[in-house]
């Protein structure tokens, strides 16, 4: 009789395996200290603002993650020098789990969630999709607030670390990685050594932070306001301190800022660095940049025209809404300025088509990725050209370099996969009551990392009302999504864990 859960059978698992297992486990429980102790932040912000139930819930969040990583610290300390690929990939499955488990504490004891809601909510804030289960979020205590934001921008961060520095260091090649991800682009190390890869990449992270904030407060956002949006912001989450997102301002300057930021966390980190050691043509040579920007820009003019001739709205504000809701959408942050379900059905259909592309490869946006949809469609036109020209002789090329036979194995692949998981997870949330319609967007935007999506779980609505069933599939698919399938799907085999 085969076993209920694969996962937990040890029983036939060799020595070796075993041994890989402590090591796990011990680097599970560095995590756990390092999430447990971005805690302080939050409770910090709380203490300020004079919030005690809050403080509280944070200090016995702290207290049992602190206890429970001390003890697994200690207790399975061991080298890490042999450290596996499988066992590299567990630790990183295994890791964002762990985290968003120890992260929603805070909501369970402050009295704010059921332990499913905050799940579901912590997994949305972790993974930069930004569904929520809160309906009223200008009600929640300020460190929760902090708190819930400040999530983004430490998944975003933490996923792009994970490539470039950690994974290394567990013996899976972060260049192998960074190929899987972003095929056909350009994948030398921004530095001969990868730790000080990882250290640029964070201090672009931080400076366009930083850069973001300041703006923000020139628009006359308070400080917590600003800090707040641009987590949700450089993260690509979504997440903001008003119950109708960034509208509450009614700021042209302001939605101008965001829309400008948004498309630079969703570019390509690498194409910074470019920038920084003076080749800034780089930059503007990458195929997947141009074709992501051609394709923000023309869904944008498209959908303002449309918007314009069909609606009793300036063509100022039709282009302002239109360009923030499809910058917001493709980058999968999910800021909202306008309820575009009032919009023509093809803006929506146009809108609800970025949910599955994404933003660039390298960048803290989600879904399919830019440049796999352009590796796509040149495959598509090359096949198309060879039905009607069978003795001409063309490769494909992308960034001047031939598109190889592997590359588009790879990206046919995880299309295929993308979409085998969309359609599973559609079918199973539909058998919970859910109408179609609804589970169409609901499963696109928790695969993609968007957030809203359209019909009942549009730009003004939330999911509180989604059977605990379909929760649970979108708190998986917004965690496949953001790991790239494969990583949270082999940790479910049982022969992953057999030698």
């Amino acid at each position: 009789m085969a076993q209920p859960f694969p996962i937990l059978d040890l029983t036939g698992i060799h020595p070796s395996t075993l041994g890989g297992l402590r090591r796990i486990a011990f680097l599970l429980s560095a995590l756990l200290l390092g999430a447990t102790a971005s805690m302080v932040v939050p409770l910090a912000v709380a203490a300020g603002y004079g919030e005690p139930h809050t403080v509280s819930s944070f200090a016995t969040t702290m207290f049992i993650g602190g206890a429970v990583g001390t003890i697994g610290f200690f207790l399975f300390r061991t080298e890490l020098t042999s450290l596996t690929r499988r066992e590299g990939f567990a630790v990183v499955a295994m890791g964002w789990l762990l985290v968003c488990l120890i992260g929603s504490l805070p909501f369970v004891l402050d009295g704010i969630l059921s332990p499913l809601n905050a799940w579901f909510e912590t997994v949305s804030g972790f993974s930069g999709t930004g569904s929520s289960v809160i309906a009223d979020v200008e009600a929640l205590p300020k460190g929760i607030l902090f708190w819930r934001s400040f999530t983004h921008w430490l998944g975003a961060m933490g996923f792009l670390v994970l490539y470039v520095a950690v994974f290394p260091l567990m013996g899976v090649g972060a260049m192998q990685l960074y190929r899987a991800e972003a095929p056909g682009l350009e994948v030398d190390r921004l530095r001969p050594r990868i730790s000080s890869t990882a250290r640029i990449l964070f201090m672009i992270y931080l400076g366009l932070s930083v850069s973001l904030t300041l703006l923000l407060l020139l628009g006359g956002m308070t400080g917590f306001d600003a800090i707040c949006q641009m987590f949700a912001a450089i993260g690509t989450g979504g997440y903001s301190t008003k119950n109708t997102s960034i509208a509450w301002w009614h700021s042209a300057y302001i939605e101008w800022v965001i829309i400008v930021f948004l498309w630079l966390a969703s570019t390509n980190f690498s194409l910074y660095w470019m920038v920084i050691i003076g080749k800034p043509g780089r930059w503007l040579k990458d195929a997947e940049w141009r074709f992501y920007t051609t394709v923000l820009v023309g869904s944008s003019l498209f959908i303002a025209a449309l918007v314009y001739a069909t609606s009793n709205v300036s063509a100022n504000q039709a282009i302002r809404d239109a360009f923030f809701s499809v910058v917001s959408l493709a980058s999968t942050t999910g800021f909202v300025t306008a309820d575009y379900e009032k919009w023509q059905p093809l803006a929506q259909y146009v809108l609800f088509m970025l949910l599955f592309m994404g933003g660039c490869a390298g960048s803290t946006a989600g879904a399919m990725k830019a440049i796999r949809v352009l590796l796509f469609l040149k495959q598509s036109v090359h096949e198309f050209f060879e039905t009607v020209h069978p003795y001409a002789v063309s490769t494909p090329r992308i960034n001047g370099k031939p598109v190889t036979r592997d590359m588009m194995r790879s990206v046919s692949a995880f299309i295929g996969l993308y979409l085998l998981v969309y359609v599973v997870s559609v079918s199973v949330v539909s058998l919970t009551g859910m109408n179609f319609p609804t589970a169409l967007s609901a499963v696109a935007t928790a695969m993609g990392g968007v957030g809203p999506g359209l019909a009942d779980v549009g730009p003004y609505d939330n999911f509180m009302w989604v059977h605990p069933a379909a929760k649970l599939i979108l708190t998986y698919d917004m965690l496949a999504g953001r790991l790239e399938l494969v990583t949270l799907m082999v940790i479910f085999t049982p022969a992953f864990w057999r030698r």
